[in-house]
């Protein structure tokens, strides 16, 4: 049962203090407010913001001293609030229902503010905990909202709160309390992770009147694992990683995008090289690339993008696996495999030509080049997402096709439900895990 703890230190009367809140997909807190969906627990710092936004009621974040002002500073609220009007003044309330907890603006500054916290994590990643301090102010206003219940208790004494827990789970606390006390949650000298980001000016989450999923979030809730250097690196608007940062990598993860590698940016032929540079001269360096993160890749190295001639594919998938393929992989060693999985997909453009060292996995109907591994096994790419669950995607499917004169609520239910009837196999994203997984 994967679980998330949200440790909110803070110092009274020179004593380290921790308020902690806990939140299960069987256990979860009263939050009437706010859903939390099975996607949220894939990524522990979606459900993080929507758990704080419900228990400190949705209160303005420039209040608050631990939000950084340069967050802030990227929303335009008054803009914001116009767009709101504008979308929903013909909506009616059972609209308005269905797709409220995911409009709120500050969900998506939460997000970004949780990929700054230390994380820690269990050894068997079953437990997470965002580590978040807390200045007097902030403990003052938390304090003061009625109705909400805190554990407040001493660092030196986190573990005598749970004795109710298994002997288990209370040795998970020690741990946890070990590691506040002598700081370790905040080492430095783990694994570097690069995360390339590809978030263009154009297509702003902001400039989106349907709420869509905070890539960097969703991928920082998933993929980072404790003492990892999470680097975010913006690098659609040139915020690229140094020559010698690159050097001392352990891996880059490109997500997907909505623009397509054969535009013409700078910035593509930046990453191309970046990419190219970093395979040939860091050996121990991994890159896992997702849609487009797979596409800038593969062309990078040699392979060849086009536009899909079904224009684009949305929904479930069925992919068929190369068994005898995959066996000749360590990477694929004792996982149990299977000739038929579902993976959720979202893409205009497909891989027509690839270089000669990367080896097919997977096909589907639509896209021939679906999984693929290089014979090194450094490179691992996927057409298809397998980081957003089907429920995830449906609720993107929905925010952004409201309801209007021309499709009825119930239409726009219905037609979304047929693109996901089912959940996609966990089987992508264990490979994904087990791909960027530190060998013992």
């Amino acid at each position: 049962m994967k679980s998330l703890y949200l440790v909110f230190l803070t110092q009274i009367n020179d004593q380290q203090q921790v308020l902690l809140f806990q939140n299960t997909p069987q256990q979860t807190f009263s939050l009437p407010k706010t859903e939390i969906t099975k996607e949220d627990f894939l990524s522990a710092s979606i459900a993080g913001p929507k758990i704080i936004l419900d228990q400190l009621k949705n209160i303005e974040l420039q209040k608050f001293t631990f939000c950084k002002q340069q967050y802030l500073d990227m929303v335009d609220f008054d803009s914001y609030k116009y767009k709101e009007q504008h979308v929903w003044i013909h909506s009616s309330q059972k609209e308005k229902e269905l797709l409220r907890h995911k409009r709120n603006v500050q969900a998506s500054l939460w997000t970004q503010f949780f990929n700054n916290c230390p994380l820690w994590n269990d050894d068997d990643e079953q437990n997470f905990y965002y580590i978040i301090q807390l200045q007097k102010k902030d403990l003052e206003h938390i304090q003061s909202q009625q109705g909400l219940i805190i554990k407040q208790i001493n660092v030196q004494e986190l573990e005598q709160n749970f004795q109710k827990d298994s002997l288990e789970q209370r040795q998970k606390f020690k741990d946890l309390q070990n590691a506040l006390i002598k700081n370790e949650h905040l080492r430095i000298d783990g694994r570097i992770i690069l995360h390339f980001n590809f978030k263009t000016l154009q297509h702003s989450i902001y400039n989106s009147s349907g709420f869509q999923l905070d890539t960097v979030s969703v991928y920082n809730g998933i993929f980072r694992r404790r003492f990892d250097n999470w680097n975010q690196y913006n690098v659609a608007q040139g915020h690229y990683p140094s020559d010698d940062i690159i050097k001392r990598a352990d891996a880059i993860i490109m997500p997907g995008n909505r623009i397509s590698v054969y535009d013409h940016y700078q910035w593509i032929e930046d990453v191309k090289q970046i990419l190219r540079k970093g395979y040939e001269t860091n050996p121990k360096l991994k890159i896992l690339g997702i849609c487009f993160g797979f596409q800038i890749l593969t062309v990078a190295l040699g392979g060849k993008v086009e536009r899909m001639k079904d224009q684009f594919v949305f929904g479930n998938t069925f992919l068929e696996h190369q068994i005898n393929v995959m066996k000749q992989f360590k990477l694929f060693q004792g996982i149990q495999l299977k000739e038929r999985t579902v993976i959720n997909q979202a893409h205009g453009d497909e891989i027509t030509q690839h270089p000669d060292f990367l080896y097919l996995l997977s096909s589907s109907d639509s896209c021939k080049n679906e999984i693929m591994i290089s014979k090194d096994e450094r490179i691992l790419v996927f057409q298809g997402h397998p980081e957003y669950s089907s429920a995830g995607m449906n609720m993107i499917s929905l925010t952004s096709r409201l309801p209007s004169e021309y499709s009825t609520l119930d239409q726009v239910i219905k037609d979304v439900k047929r693109l996901y009837p089912q959940e996609q196999d966990p089987f992508h994203l264990n490979l994904c895990l087990k791909f960027l997984k530190i060998e013992k």
